[in-house]
């Protein structure tokens, strides 16, 4: 069995973007996955759904021009600023894949554990892989998160956004929805949208929306506030422009920072969808959560009225909460080597090149956000950390060869 320099586990946009980088680099590697899995799953869902980012912001990355989003959309007629479309970004990320990495590998890792000299992946068809370095580039599967609250509640009952697969399967239903930020906000939209009657709970006192940015600003507009990758405004801009500065910051105030950066908002596109359509209850939280006769009797308690409580039965629960990254749920990894993985709030610690404290196993993508900042926990941080871990590995591979 040939031993290659480098395994990628994951075909998203960070996993394609360092493949692509070490293919241009004539680096050897595998790399396993299904395409574009998580996002194609997400568009499939039906429904006008849209990214929350800016076109440019959503590049998987080459080491040529012409594969960037908007290269996709603009021969084609579709929107290449914004809002862009679900569907049309899986698709996008389908072409990249079939024109710029045809090798991968659409087969899932059962298995990854040490061994001398390197990693040894158990792969989902029964053989093996021997690698000298792997790249875990998973994205947000396996990550999202429902309250343990409402995790309790029977599988058919409570379901997480990233999990809906028909929101025209609510047809009819009365549906609680969870959560203030883009995807709760989607989904009620969503659900209303295809027959279902939905409910919006809101833990803050209001929603937050932003605003809609034009492309023809004045100079003084576009020097006070700049349209970046990652948004608009001074932090954007900087952390864009930037990608590896939060990395030599301290921990807590790294950590803080990525946690409180862009909190939970709608895009404005999605407004009209949601405001005057279906109840919102803001200021509201969910004590307990209870099967009732096939249902779900959820008691709520509002802040705004002295924690006034209420009971409110509904047929299923909709969970906008949200991804929670943390090592131990990347089962796939062997047990003693998982617990060797030094963490930083529940995610892995890395250092300037994605490395974790495992010598060899690098996290590119939102695993690395703790370490790197909040551009990691979107496409548009796909190309820095390419660059960064296909030069870190290069010096290496040349040495082997």
């Amino acid at each position: 069995m040939k031993k290659v320099s480098v395994a990628i586990i994951g075909a998203g946009p960070y996993g394609l973007s360092l493949a692509a980088h070490l293919a241009g680099q004539a680096i050897d590697h595998r790399i396993f996955g299904r395409p574009m899995q998580f996002w194609s799953r997400i568009a499939e869902t039906g429904g006008d759904r849209y990214l929350k980012s800016y076109c440019f912001g959503t590049n998987i990355s080459a080491p040529m021009p012409g594969y960037s989003f908007a290269d996709y959309n603009g021969p084609r007629g579709l929107e290449t600023f914004e809002p862009c479309s679900m569907q049309n970004f899986a698709a996008y990320g389908q072409w990249f894949q079939q024109n710029v990495v045809p090798w991968v590998e659409d087969i899932d890792v059962a298995r990854l554990d040490r061994q001398a000299g390197g990693f040894g992946l158990s792969l989902a068809d029964g053989s093996r892989c021997e690698a000298e370095r792997v790249v875990i580039a998973t994205g947000l599967s396996g990550f999202a998160y429902v309250p343990d609250l409402l995790a309790t509640l029977p599988t058919p009952l409570v379901v997480h956004t990233s999990d809906v697969s028909s929101f025209a399967a609510f047809k009819g239903r009365d549906i609680a929805v969870v959560g203030a930020g883009q995807s709760a906000l989607e989904a009620a939209a969503l659900l209303f949208e295809a027959g279902a009657r939905p409910q919006l709970l809101v833990r803050e006192d209001e929603i937050f929306w932003q605003t809609r940015v034009s492309r023809e600003r004045s100079l003084w507009r576009r020097m006070r506030s700049p349209i970046a990758g990652l948004g608009t405004g001074p932090k954007a801009w900087t952390l864009t422009h930037f990608p590896g500065a939060m990395h030599s910051l301290p921990d807590t105030w790294r950590t803080r920072f990525t946690r409180n950066h862009l909190p939970p908002e709608g895009a404005w596109w999605l407004r009209s969808r949601v405001e005057d359509k279906f109840p919102i209850h803001c200021s509201i939280n969910v004590v307990q959560a209870l099967e009732a006769d096939g249902r779900v009797a959820l008691t709520l308690r509002d802040t705004s009225k002295n924690n006034l409580e209420r009971r409110l039965v509904v047929d299923h629960v909709v969970a906008g909460t949200g991804y929670d990254i943390d090592v131990d749920r990347l089962s796939f990894i062997e047990d003693e080597m998982r617990a060797s993985i030094t963490r930083l709030k529940r995610y892995p610690r890395l250092d300037a090149s994605f490395e974790s404290s495992v010598p060899g196993l690098h996290f590119i993508g939102p695993a690395s956000a703790m370490s790197f900042g909040p551009l990691f926990r979107f496409v548009v941080g796909a190309d820095y950390s390419a660059h960064v871990l296909s030069g870190r590995i290069a010096p290496k591979a040349s040495l082997a060869a």
